[in-house]
């Protein structure tokens, strides 16, 4: 049942439209969010905005909603968030056939992630505010969410205005070490 349900929730990926078979004539390269230059962090707003008008962002929303408890804490976690942060991608290039998604480094934040730069104004946002925890800064400020329902785009660090550290680089490296099996991981 987790297989059939896996591969469902990536042929729906596959059929939102994205040509397959294409032939790729350029490679994106995807950089550290904080070493984006101006005009990348403009690019990748201006295609994160348009996404979200247009409804795609509520679209895989609802697919990582959808199959949260099939994708998560099974070989299939790497694998389908592989092929979904790929799907995501090509749906922005719709907008700017040059946008690469950023990603965070969060290595580098293991210790202390909510004193990450990251988490700013500056980039995504900040913790949530107020008793419903909108994120009120940063690119994902004051976005309005439709899926399951209209709501803010919510953030609550796990300790209050801190998060409790991430896994250390060395327990990372141990554990990738020490497996045998994506099941493991």
């Amino acid at each position: 049942m987790k297989i059939t349900s896996a591969f469902v929730a990536i042929a729906a990926l596959a059929g939102m439209g994205v040509d397959a078979q294409s032939t790729c004539t350029t490679n994106a390269v995807r950089k550290e969010i904080r070493s984006l230059t101006s005009a990348e962090w403009t690019r990748t707003q201006t295609v994160m905005n348009s996404m979200n008008e247009r409804g795609w962002i509520q679209w895989f929303a609802y697919i990582h909603t959808a199959y949260f408890n099939v994708i998560h804490n099974c070989e299939f976690f790497f694998p389908f968030h592989r092929r979904f942060l790929q799907e995501f991608e090509n749906t922005g290039r719709r907008f700017d056939s040059n946008f690469a998604l950023p990603y965070w480094d969060e290595v580098r934040d293991y210790a202390n992630p909510a004193a990450s730069t990251v988490l700013s104004s500056r980039f995504v946002g900040s913790n949530g505010v107020g008793s419903d925890h909108c994120v009120r800064d940063g690119l994902q400020g004051s976005a309005t969410l439709t899926y399951p329902n209209s709501h803010c785009l919510r953030r609550e660090y796990n300790n209050g205005n801190s998060i409790n550290p991430f896994y250390s680089p060395e327990y990372i490296r141990s554990l990738l070490s020490r497996s045998t099996t994506m099941a493991q991981l």
